[in-house]
This record gives C-alpha cells, structure tokens and sequence, in this order.
C-alpha cells in the first residue's frame, strides 16, 4: 500500500505557514514544507513553536512503581526537551485530534518516511506530540523564481518519499506577490515579470517537478482520515483571475496572472486524468483576503467593502482545508471559493 506524503510551498509565513501548522495539528503525515529563508531551520522553528499551546494537565502524584516511572519518563520527556530547543526566532522569507504515528531515526540522524503510518486514533494531544511533529515535517529550501532550486528540492523529496513506496497526496502550490496598478500607464516592466514568475512559472514549474509524485491508476492508496480520497493538487488562486467576474478593471498584472493560474490548473487537470484516473485532481482555490504581508494595503478597504476579510489566517486554512477536503472527484479542473463555490473563468 502507497504511503502518503503533503507538500507545502512556501511556509515561511501567510497563508503557507498557518496552513503548515494546521495540517501538523490535524493530520500524521509526514509534511515536505519550503523555504526561500537562508537557514530551514530557523523556519521549522516558527511552525513548530507553540504548536500545542495547551498541552494536557500533568498527573502531580508520583509514579507508585519502577514501571509506572519508566512510562511516565517515555511520555513526557523526550517532548518537553525537543519542544523547549524550539527558539523564537522567526523566517525572513516573503508568506478530537488524531494521535501521531511513531517515527525512527537513521544513522544520521534524519527521520525516515519509511517508518511512518498512515493510521491514526482520536486521541488528544500529548506533550510528545510537538516531538512527533518535528519528526513529521521536513523543511528544504526553495525559490520558485530558480528552477534548478525546484529541481533539487524534487531530488531531496524522490530520496525522502521513494515513489515505489510512497505517493503525494495533497500539495499545495502557493507562490504568489502583488504589485497593484490602476491603469496600464503605471505598469512597470521589471515588476509585472517577477509578478509572471512568481504567480505563473512558480506553479507550473512545481507542477513540472512535483506532479510525478502524485498517484498513477495502479497506485494502491488507502485514503487518510480526514483527507480527499484522492490526491489533491491546489493552486492558489483569486477572484480577480476571473475573466467574466471582472467587473471594476485594473491589477493588471495580479489579474491576468491569477487567470493564467485558472488555465494552468485546467490543463494539468487534464494530464492527471490521463495519467492517474480518478486517483488525482487538481484544482484552484480562492481563500477570500486573509489579514497577510501580501494583502497589507487593502486591509482597511476590504473591511469597509464588505468582502469576506479573515482577520486571522488560521481560520482561513481552517475553511481551506475543510473546502479540499469536501471535493469530490467531478468537481476537478475547476476554481472554488472558501465557501466552497465554484468561480467561474
């Protein structure tokens, strides 16, 4: 049976490093999240910090025997170590819950895929549960706007998640940047191509790489609780990528990228169902204007229009994950919103 895998990029901060968070809370898969930071750890440090904040209430009576002190050692120890190296720092970079499963270390100390499990109970989480995490997420470096960067972290995840044994079951590609023009006049060169490259060559070239780790037809998948049944491919999309639902004009470069993302998403919809049947879709998805780096500009304005503004982007990938999850097969190829309605081109 084919273990599965999440992919995340990037998780530096936004919308990548709440949701990061969130699927590290509520799913046991092991999680391939990116980062433009110098320093990958520094990043894992700011998703795993404080990532149970509410840990259950220790027992205050003493163990009654040598036993009962072994296990109460098992339990509690090794999560209150690993959690307390956490530090504060934070990335630099531009964005009932199930029990975790248990993992082993290789000789160089680095976790292995191989030794993780897809099942899971619905017990609360432990103290050890932040250690579990930190086994459960490996954080590589990435940057969209370099291919070779893509190549390499696509080689690093083949060595992690042998695709004999393994397959990619939910991947979120979120590169995006917004340089807003009201008119065609104040569009500038430089700033519109690195807007094409982040927002349209950054997808595509993580669909380029990563796409072959999604499911075949003859792949054996036993469905994760909580999850699609099939894999799932998201691009984040927008509203405004819609060409019949504009109806105010400018953004001309934000737009019209966001519209190449819808046509993207379509195609490679079409090349999974070709190569993997009803195994793997690929969708868009709009989240609405979550309180983020990338929206700062229009924070005030999206509250006065009456648009649906997440104040905190946790509950924002909370609806987007409940969204994804809700798919079903026939709804692929398409752009749906957090309120799971589909946008039309």
């Amino acid at each position: 049976m084919s273990k599965p895998w999440i992919l995340l990029c990037p998780s530096s901060r936004g919308i990548g490093h709440a949701l990061t968070r969130h699927l590290l809370r509520t799913t046991t898969l092991p999680i391939l999240a990116t980062t433009r930071a110098r320093d990958p750890e520094e990043t894992k440090a700011a998703l795993l910090k404080d990532l149970f904040p509410n840990p259950q209430p220790q027992q205050s009576s003493p163990p009654t025997d040598s036993s009962s002190a072994a296990a109460a050692a098992n339990a509690t120890g090794p999560g209150v170590a690993h959690s307390s190296k956490i530090s504060d720092s934070s990335s630099s970079d531009i964005y009932p819950y199930p029990s975790p499963p248990e993992f082993s270390s290789n000789s160089s100390g680095t976790t292995s895929a191989d030794s993780s499990s897809s099942s899971s109970s619905s017990s609360s989480p432990t103290p050890s549960s932040a250690a579990a995490a930190a086994s459960r997420l490996h954080l590589f470096p990435l940057d969209v706007l370099h291919e070779d960067s893509i190549h390499s972290c696509a080689q690093r995840a083949s060595a992690l998640f042998p695709p004999d044994t393994h397959h990619l079951h939910l991947a979120f590609a979120l590169p995006g940047i917004l340089h807003p023009e009201k008119s065609a006049q104040q569009v500038d060169y430089d700033l519109a191509l690195d807007t094409y490259k982040v927002n349209c060559l950054g997808p595509l070239m993580l669909m380029k790489h990563f796409g072959s780790f999604l499911p075949r037809q003859r792949t054996e998948m036993d469905p994760p609780k909580g999850l699609p049944k099939h894999a799932t491919w998201i691009n984040m999309s927008a509203r405004v990528g819609s060409v019949s639902d504009n109806k105010s004009g400018g953004w001309y470069s934000y737009r019209s990228s966001k519209a190449a993302v819808n046509s993207l998403t379509k195609s490679f919809d079409y090349q999974l169902l070709s190569r993997s049947g009803g195994k793997a879709i690929c969708v868009g998805y709009h989240p609405g204007t979550v309180k983020t780096d990338l929206s700062r500009g229009f924070w005030e304005s999206s509250v006065k229009s009456g648009r649906k503004f997440w104040e905190k982007p946790e509950e924002a990938v909370e609806r987007m994950a409940g969204v994804v999850a809700a798919l079903e097969e026939e709804q692929r190829g398409r752009i749906w919103d957090w309120k799971g309605e589909e946008i039309l081109p």
